[in-house]
């Protein structure tokens, strides 16, 4: 397994934790990540885009969120 995989949660599990409807906190992931790189700051360190396949067979975005990003989200 990719080492960063075992140090991440999905987006959704993010999502499910601080009661928000996914669609709405990739809509702030992508913000905080515009945000991050614009500060010169290394967005993969809190975030990495990803994907995911839906009940529908269909693949849908997510991101990998490290622990400094699911700190970042919650402040």
């Amino acid at each position: 397994m990719n080492e960063i995989m075992k140090s991440t949660i999905t987006s959704m599990e993010v999502a499910e934790m601080v009661d928000k409807r996914h669609a709405d906190l990739l809509k702030d992931i992508r913000k905080y990540v515009k945000q991050l790189g614009e500060g010169n700051i290394s967005p993969s360190d809190f975030f990495t885009e990803s994907t995911r396949i839906s009940v529908q067979g269909k693949e849908i975005g997510c991101y990998l969120v490290t622990k400094k990003g699911c700190e970042f989200i919650a402040h």
